[in-house]
This record gives structure tokens, C-alpha cells and sequence, in this order.
């Protein structure tokens, strides 16, 4: 089956790079308790561009042979193109791309990523990645407003400016992606079913839900101008990652689907129960605290070497996070060696 990766990887034969996200920190030191497994870029992070998206490589090396993944391109303004390149990284050196989810600060950047590709690289997404989303925050301290009554009162709602956040997010265009992928000769793979992308590694699927209070609220599926479905995020993507004798890595885009739900998914998909490592976005900005409570205690439990929320953790993920030892910061240029 997809899942099957009980082959693994070698414990030191996994390079992961942030290549963009929201923080980069010039004075962010490395800390000694990871031993070399989680390295901060120092005074290289001046180099560096910050913005509000997430992208990593993904480098597995097997012997002679090194297989090169890329994951999401990070937002519009490209900060992933000049960062990889002052990390020395050349994008036709990427044998596959997968795409985490369809929201802007993801796959912002293909327009000028997908031509840097080389030839046949292939690239993971979903049908449902072109999904239509918007996001809306309600004002003060009520809760999330439920699908059907943004649709029978959202005119009314706007007129009372009752939304901090009221923004109808850039949708993928599939047109421009098949001709983007036409033109540079990269393989498009469409499919909501995991994949084993090589010995080690495969792509998550649509992840199961196994608690709903973790899927992110606010984002709601637009099916016309004013009607809201709500958003189970099938369009979400994770990457797992078995490394012998250490466990699974995980990595999330945003892990809108909750990063406990992600988790689950792969030791159910996977058959790995142990959790090495659980490396990207957690999505833990609009949560209550007892609720981000909840996830800390459900990852201490676990307890991962590393665990590194990023992009749209959230402040006080990261704050509740840091009595775990496994915890550390990811900015843009940080390494993991695993």
C-alpha cells in the first residue's frame, strides 16, 4: 500500500531547509541539546527574505543516490527564489514538488518556481487544491459563525463590520498550472490517495479526522458568492518520513486539518506509532488556549526529539511548547539533519 514505508531511511541520510517562512533572524543561536540535528543559519539569516508562506527541501540520501524533494513555493512576493539561491540551491536539482494545500502563502511562488524545474519533474497536488476559500474572523471574543449563518447573513454582517478578518483568498488556477506544466515539460500527478514518493517517504492523502474541534475555524469553502460550506480541508497534504530506529517525521504546510489528526493519520497510515519529528505549520494562531493546551499535551505525550512549529503556529503554541525539550524555533534557513 501507499503508506508502506517500513523500508526507512538511515538515521543522518535526511537534510530538511527552510527555505521561506515568516521569521529570519540573524542572531537566533543553535542550540547544543539537538546535537547537531537542528542547525539556526547564524549571520547567514541576513542573506535571507522573510514572508508570510512556508517552503522546504526535503534531501534524502541513499548511498550514491540523493532524492530531492521540494514542498510548497512559499507566498507571491518569491522571497524562494532569492533565498534558494543564497543557499545554493538549484531547483532543477528537485525530482518531485508536492504541494501542501491550496492557499496563496503556499503556492504563491510556482510562477516563478515551476520554470526553474527540470524536465519530468513531477508534481503531487489535489483536485481539490483549486477549491475556493475564504476566511472570516469574527470581532470580539464570539465564536466562529457556523456556514449556514454566514450565508443567510453575511451582507448584513459586512454592513456591521463584524469581521476582523473578511478575505476571500486567491484560488489556483488549473489552466495556468497544466500550462505552466506543459511549457517546462514537468509531470502533473493529481490524487487524493497517499503516495509512497520513494523508500521512506510517502504523502499523506485526504488525512482522517479524528477530532474535529481540530480543524481550523475561520476558512470556510465558497460554492458561490455568497454561500459558505464548511471546510474539512481535503485539499491538505502532509509528508511522512520513517527514519530507522528513530521513528516518523512529520511534515505539515499549515496542518489545518490539526496537527493531532496529522499525527494520527500517519501512525495509522503508516503502522509507525514512535514520532521522531514534527516539522512545519501547526495553525494554532485563532485557537483558545485550552484547546492549544490540549495539542501540547497530546505532543509531549508522544514525545518527538524535535518539534517545530512555524508560519502560523502561533505565539502561544510556541510559548506552551518550550517547557518540551524537543521544542525549537524554525526561521528561514534552518536545518535539520535527521
Amino acid at each position: 500500500m501507499s503508506g508502506d514505508i517500513y523500508d526507512g531511511i538511515e538515521s543522518g541520510d535526511l537534510i530538511i531547509r527552510i527555505l521561506t517562512t515568516n521569521t529570519s533572524i540573524s542572531t537566533l543561536l543553535t542550540e547544543e541539546k539537538f546535537d547537531g540535528k537542528v542547525l539556526h543559519p547564524h549571520s547567514n539569516g541576513s542573506k535571507y527574505l522573510a514572508e508570510h508562506g512556508l517552503a522546504m527541501s526535503i534531501e534524502i540520501n541513499q548511498g550514491e543516490e540523493t532524492i530531492k524533494y521540494l514542498l510548497d513555493t512559499g507566498g507571491p512576493k518569491s522571497s524562494i527564489i532569492s533565498n534558494a539561491e543564497a543557499m545554493d540551491i538549484d531547483f532543477k536539482d528537485f525530482d518531485k514538488f508536492i504541494l501542501s494545500h491550496g492557499h496563496v502563502d503556499h503556492f504563491g511562488g510556482f510562477l516563478n518556481v515551476f520554470p526553474k524545474l527540470k524536465e519530468g519533474c513531477e508534481i503531487y497536488l489535489t483536485p481539490n487544491s483549486y477549491n475556493q476559500n475564504s476566511i472570516l474572523v469574527p470581532k470580539s471574543d464570539r465564536e466562529f459563525y457556523s456556514p449556514e449563518e454566514l450565508t443567510e447573513k453575511f451582507r448584513d454582517l459586512q454592513k456591521q463590520n463584524a469581521f476582523k478578518f473578511n478575505i476571500k483568498l486567491p484560488s489556483l488556477n488549473r489552466k495556468m498550472i497544466e500550462n505552466l506544466a506543459d511549457q517546462n515539460k514537468l509531470q502533473i500527478i493529481e490524487t487524493k490517495n497517499p503516495v509512497k514518493l520513494g523508500p521512506g517517504i510517502t504523502t499523506s492523502g485526504e488525512i482522517e479526522i479524528f477530532d474535529e474541534k481540530e480543524l481550523t475555524k475561520g476558512i470556510y469553502l465558497m460554492k458561490g458568492r455568497n454561500e459558505f460550506e464548511k471546510n474539512t480541508f481535503r485539499d491538505e497534504i502532509s509528508i511522512y518520513i520513517n527514519v530507522k530506529d528513530k521513528g516518523l517525521v512529520v511534515i505539515t504546510g499549515c496542518g489545518h486539518t490539526g496537527i493531532v489528526n496529522t499525527i494520527k493519520h500517519g501512525q495509522k497510515l503508516t503502522g509507525i506509532n514512535k514520532i521522531y519529528a514534527v516539522i512545519g505549520g501547526f495553525h494554532k494562531e485563532w485557537e483558545k488556549i485550552k484547546d492549544i493546551e490540549e495539542s501540547v499535551r497530546f505532543i509531549e505525550g508522544i514525545n518527538p526529539e524535535i518539534t517545530c512549529g512555524m508560519h502560523c503556529t502561533g505565539f502561544d503554541f510556541n510559548k506552551l511548547m518550550s517547557r518540551h525539550p524537543s521544542h525549537t524555533l524554525g526561521i528561514v534557513g534552518t536545518e535539520f539533519h535527521l
